[in-house]
């Protein structure tokens, strides 16, 4: 539309719909529109969810059409709850999202290496000099170097270069740097309280310096051994156990104690949201549902070279026609290095809801870590509000409660992630980086 009608001003309707986990693809509309002259923005269905509160058995809950025991006759069930807000206006993991897209500055990186940023004044009436600018440079969570800057005196639709020096910066070996930029407000306006955050904005600098890898055969050695219907595959205070049957890892044992409380096994299926619901995705996509129960073991190979036992487990989904390959390396120091690859059969089947891995540990390990985007949810497609930084928090913080049970909790750009008791933990980490969420209950009560 904008290039067939450079002069014709449009404004969507409806152009996103905040229908519970959602408003994903915000950020490719705006740079859309900011490209645009035409384009003048859109109307988000809609504003605030139109829910009831009602207490059952003690238990406060949002109720939407069919929770009423006949009150009404006619019901459109959740549809009521649409919000970018909770109806009692408190906000929805989303509006996080509609905040950092709309932000009235913008900010985009002309030469980082030399430390260029540009920053753009988008407000239609207003001079920056009201804001306060201020720095940071930030490694593996910790402030390196932080500033203020002076007033910047910049008319709507003004820009200007900002130069920060980043050759004081000693990189240390696997630590990756980032500068952050905030804007605040420098007086308490209406309605807008001093220091209230404007804008903010975050930069991957090229700073780096390199590990010095381990080599295996520097670690103590492993072994393997067959026993019943078992692999087990043992190292200094750790022993791994995988199923002949079915070639999953379903113990992992450190220091006698066990750390799997069911086996870790390749998983395809995210629980449908709601608009998921309203496009037949459910029913689409059902395949991939319980796939992950219905892999048929081709073929498992074990192999112990250079003090790395290596796991090969190939795999058939028959209705798919889909193959699977696993392969887990295991170290001397207990790490264990999964590589997952799918091979598509070539027929057309649909899209996969999720391609990953799930497993369940004892309900003790509570307490969750992060190095990734947070501290809310972030999604492939929703996570220009998530600022990557290193977070920890308890599981059961990790989950939204959206009026209908859906997807939730999920990181993205997660470069590790860490489970714990208080005294003994599991790290799961990326190569470079990977998506995952932990809930305090089985994921399937989602769906």
């Amino acid at each position: 539309y904008a290039k067939k009608s450079p002069t014709k001003p449009l404004i969507l309707c409806e152009y996103a719909h905040a229908m519970g986990n959602s408003v994903g693809n915000l950020i490719d509309y705006w740079d859309t529109i900011d490209k645009y002259e035409s384009l003048q923005g859109g109307f988000i269905w809609d504003l605030v969810d139109q829910t009831i509160y009602k207490t059952k058995n003690g238990i406060g809950y949002w109720a939407y059409g069919g929770d009423f025991e006949g009150s009404f006759s006619d019901n459109d069930s959740n549809f009521c709850a649409n919000g970018l807000l909770a109806a009692d206006r408190s906000t929805n993991p989303h509006m996080k999202e509609v905040r950092k897209v709309y932000q009235p500055i913008k900010f985009d990186e002309i030469d980082l290496s030399n430390g260029k940023v540009k920053i753009t004044n988008n407000y239609n009436f207003r001079n920056l000099d009201h804001l306060k600018f201020s720095y940071s440079i930030i490694g593996n969570g910790e402030v390196e170097i932080s500033g203020d800057l002076s007033s910047l005196d910049l008319s709507p639709g003004d820009e200007k270069s900002l130069t920060f020096n980043l050759f004081s910066i000693i990189p240390n070996p696997g630590v990756e740097y980032f500068l952050l930029l905030e804007v605040k407000t420098k007086n308490r306006e209406k309605l807008i309280p001093k220091n209230h955050l404007v804008a903010w904005e975050q930069f991957r600098l090229p700073i780096s310096r390199h590990s010095i890898p381990l080599e295996p055969g520097e670690l103590l050695p492993v072994s393997v051994d067959f026993i019943d219907e078992s692999i087990i595959v043992s190292g200094d205070e750790f022993d791994i156990q995988f199923d002949q049957n079915d070639g999953f890892m379903d113990q992992y044992r450190y220091r006698n104690i066990s750390l799997l409380k069911n086996s870790l096994h390749p998983f395809f299926w995210r629980a449908p949201t709601d608009n998921d619901l309203g496009n037949g995705m459910p029913e689409r996509c059902a395949v991939w549902k319980n796939a992950h129960e219905n892999l048929v073991l081709q073929s498992l190979d074990t192999s112990n070279i250079n003090n790395t036992v290596v796991i090969n487990a190939m795999y058939l989904h028959e209705e798919t026609q889909t193959q699977l390959k696993i392969v887990y390396s295991i170290l001397g120091n207990g790490i264990v290095k999964i590589k997952q690859s799918l091979f598509p059969s070539g027929y057309n089947h649909p899209e996969l809801p999720r391609f990953g891995m799930k497993m369940t540990l004892p309900k003790n390990f509570k307490y969750l870590e992060w190095f990734g985007r947070g501290p809310h949810e972030t999604y492939w497609d929703r996570k220009t509000s998530g600022k990557i930084d290193r977070y920890s928090g308890e599981v059961w913080n990790q989950t939204f409660p959206y009026v209908r049970p859906q997807e939730t909790g999920n990181k993205t750009d997660v470069r590790w992630m860490a489970l714990s008791n208080g005294s003994i933990g599991l790290m799961a980490k990326g190569f470079p980086t990977f998506d995952g969420s932990v809930h305090q209950y089985s994921y399937s009560e989602l769906f």
